[in-house]
């Protein structure tokens, strides 16, 4: 039989499903972002 003496056996220790979520969609979000940044001002250009 095994004894536990550490609180770390008892928790998980591992990266919540958000965080794992937020590090797959966040470059998507930038790149996103940036696209449309450098859309609206080469667009607001055009209009100059």
């Amino acid at each position: 039989m095994r004894y536990y003496d550490k609180l770390a056996d008892y928790t998980d220790a591992g990266p919540s499903k958000i965080k794992q979520i937020m590090k797959r969609i966040m470059p998507t979000v930038i790149f996103i972002g940036a696209m449309a940044l450098m859309f609206f001002v080469v667009g607001k250009l055009e209009v100059l």
